[in-house]
């Protein structure tokens, strides 16, 4: 476990306390901390992340990747990066965006496109082509709306009704893209939350 300088410590209670009576209306409903241990649960998601900061809105945990720069002079600067959506009903999970538009899976075996119903950073729900093999593992390419591509490895969970869940796993820039994505689509989904929050 990592801890944290009193220089560390100190910027981060005056980064996030409130300076005035209306940033603290704004933010009573909504907490945030520093953690230095990421969860075992979001350490694959979130890569290399040594340090973590947790924002809580609403049913939602954001745990956002942190690193610590620090200048010629010395002086910390934190660089927040895109954050891991967590839904906490009904237990801790990756925020699953649920009737995806034009969102599409290349399989590269078949290299049939692949209509995708439901996403997360962690899995999908994925239309089965008949001649789409359900017993293994699949290198695919996922293609969001927004035009970007990313490669993701596709695991068969369960196939029922023409329809497979399946485990993902997307390294690197790729998986930098879907969590910008996914947190992109949270924030148009779920606007209200963050109204009075700047990110």
């Amino acid at each position: 476990m990592s801890t944290l300088s009193n220089e560390e410590i100190a910027y981060f209670s005056d980064a996030f306390s409130p300076k005035d009576d209306n940033v603290g209306n704004a933010l009573s409903n909504h907490s945030l901390s520093v953690a230095t241990e990421v969860p075992e649960v979001l350490a694959h998601i979130l890569g290399n992340a040594k340090l973590t900061l947790l924002a809580e809105i609403s049913y939602y945990r954001l745990w956002f990747p942190l690193t610590l720069k620090v200048d010629d002079l010395g002086i910390f600067s934190p660089e927040l990066g895109i954050p891991e959506v967590i839904d906490m009903r009904g237990g801790e999970r990756s925020w699953r965006l649920d009737h995806v538009k034009n969102v599409k899976v290349i399989d590269n075996d078949t290299a049939k496109d692949v209509e995708v119903l439901s996403l997360s950073s962690s899995g999908m729900t994925i239309k089965v082509p008949q001649e789409f093999d359900t017993s293994m593992s699949h290198l695919s390419q996922l293609v969001l709306s927004n035009g970007d591509r990313l490669d993701v490895t596709l695991e068969p969970v369960r196939t029922e009704n023409g329809v497979m869940a399946a485990k993902i796993s997307a390294e690197g820039e790729s998986r930098e893209i879907l969590r910008q994505f996914l947190f992109s689509e949270h924030k148009a989904k779920y606007e209200h939350l963050y109204k009075n929050i700047n990110y």
